[in-house]
């Protein structure tokens, strides 16, 4: 059984991951399956040792964690591997070999093939490579860190200071970011 920092972690990154199983299922045409390959991913996670999640959630790299890297890890081969758990678990209806596809005629058009989640993770490499790149204070570094990067409430900060000054402090570090990655700072 997962921990409740893991079931929370779960619950904050479903979508971000739902998008990316959207995305390679769409690659081999199960699109429609990429629910479904995400939930058969997040029960086999859920069936790992307790203290092992505990143990990725707490291992941080580039604002991500270990336990990010492999969930989007198992949906990249739940969802493209012909041996993968998912694939050898949920059998796909076969072609009929009997119909020679040439002979249809089938409408070609362009698929936007934008990876949303690699210009997401981009984004997040500038802005890390920013925020480590400025001078801040140790208190900016944590309320921004914690807010930005850890996708923490305000709420649940464990510190003197109130939700307004974070969010002043916050504030300010964003912008600090925002300026220096639009070019207005030369530094």
């Amino acid at each position: 059984m997962a921990s409740a920092a893991v079931n929370n972690y779960i619950t904050k990154r479903y979508d971000r991951w739902l998008d990316y199983s959207k995305y390679h299922c769409g690659l081999v045409g199960i699109r429609d399956e990429a629910v479904d390959v995400l939930n058969e991913v997040l029960c086999a996670l859920l069936q790992k040792n307790e203290e092992l999640l505990d143990r990725l959630l707490s291992m941080n790299k580039n604002g991500y964690t270990e336990l990010d890297f492999f969930v989007l890890k198992m949906i990249k081969l739940n969802a493209t591997s012909p041996t993968s758990p998912y694939q050898n678990k949920y059998k796909h209806i076969p072609a009929d070999d009997n119909v020679d596809y040439t002979c249809l005629e089938i409408e070609d058009f362009q698929e936007d093939q934008t990876d949303r989640s690699e210009l997401v993770l981009e984004k997040m490499h500038q802005v890390r490579d920013v925020f480590e790149s400025l001078d801040l204070s140790d208190l900016a570094k944590r309320v921004f860190e914690f807010h930005f990067f850890q996708d923490g409430n305000f709420s649940d900060w464990e510190g003197e200071e109130t939700q307004k000054q974070l969010y002043e402090v916050y504030n300010g570090v964003q912008s600090l970011i925002k300026r220096k990655l639009s070019g207005e700072f030369f530094f």
